[in-house]
């Protein structure tokens, strides 16, 4: 089997619509890609909500053991934010290597200010100016040492304060003519998604996008150009909404009300994700079930963890 990285790479350069959907832990990567994803996205502000902080204030390290656990679990690329790189130039580089080692197929990098702001969080994102940010992605380009793994230039230029979109394809050109292997201009709006293709409607990169609840289709942002789509946020956001809904009506009512059958369909996948039936087989095998006596010798397992 191709590696995650092998496995991304092949997929842009088929020219395939990739859909990533966001997680935050080790089961929903596994759930995901039992799903038939074929990538799955750690976003910064998902990370900082799961440990109960902001992204603005998630440190390198914790997004990297978030994304690693998740990336040990799946076989299928993870794309990883990677904030404004977690400092200058220097920061950069160590971001870029914590999370190849880690095992991640993809970072992509922002020109936000850094730190970043918890502002953002209300859309008053900030930008540093062009040559600083650039400065930056040389070094992420240079720091890594497997040439799959790849960067991801990012600019929020177009909603910044002070920015335009006029700005924002000046950023995405300069990306591109600096290698980067995709380009995220961030757009969280149809219209903004349609401005930027009528400035630059013909990228030389990939273009990755966000997607929210209750927008265009898949197929329609790829024909606004858009070959990557992360959601960056409805992961969480549904997880949450199920548990306000099941124990409010456990304070309502005093009874814990769900689905009986819906219930054991759920906790049987919930098993089959975390490989419940080849550490049945191993037990079958090795205890009073399956062992016999005056045999020995290790008895052969079929298939191994299944992952998908």
């Amino acid at each position: 089997m191709a590696s995650p990285r092998e496995q991304l790479r092949r997929i842009l350069s088929d020219g395939e619509l990739l859909v990533a959907p966001g997680v935050h832990d080790p089961l929903l990567g596994r759930i995901i890609q039992r799903m038939k994803f074929k990538a799955c996205y750690v976003g910064g502000w998902m990370t900082g909500a799961h440990l109960t902080t902001t992204e603005p204030l998630t440190t390198l390290t914790e997004q990297v053991e978030v994304a690693g656990k998740i990336a040990r679990a799946v076989d299928i690329p993870v794309i990883c934010d990677a904030d404004a790189g977690f400092g200058d130039p220097i920061h950069v580089l160590r971001t870029v290597r914590e999370f190849e080692d880690a095992g991640i197929a993809a970072i992509h990098i922002e020109d936000q200010v850094y730190p970043k702001r918890v502002s953002y969080h209300r859309g008053l994102e900030h930008v540093v100016p062009f040559e600083e940010f650039l400065t930056k992605i040389r070094y992420a380009l240079d720091a890594r040492r497997d040439p799959d793994f790849m960067i991801i230039g990012r600019t929020d230029a177009g909603t910044a304060v002070g920015g335009s979109w006029a700005e924002a394809v000046r950023r995405v050109k300069a990306l591109e003519e600096l290698g980067v292997d995709m380009v995220m201009p961030m757009t969280r709006t149809v219209e903004e998604m349609r401005t930027f293709h009528e400035l630059y409607p013909n990228p030389k990169r990939p273009l990755l996008t966000t997607a929210y609840f209750n927008g265009p289709t898949v197929n329609e942002l790829h024909a606004l150009g858009f070959q990557a789509i992360i959601y960056p946020l409805a992961t969480i956001v549904a997880s949450v909404d199920a548990v306000l809904r099941l124990y409010a009506g456990l304070n309502e009512t005093g009874s814990l009300s769900f689905d009986q059958q819906q219930a054991l369909e759920v906790r049987e996948e919930i098993k089959a994700a975390i490989d419940m039936p080849f550490y049945y087989q191993i037990e079958d095998a090795t205890t009073e079930l399956g062992v016999q006596p005056g045999k020995s010798g290790s008895p052969g397992l079929e298939g191994g963890l299944d992952r998908g």
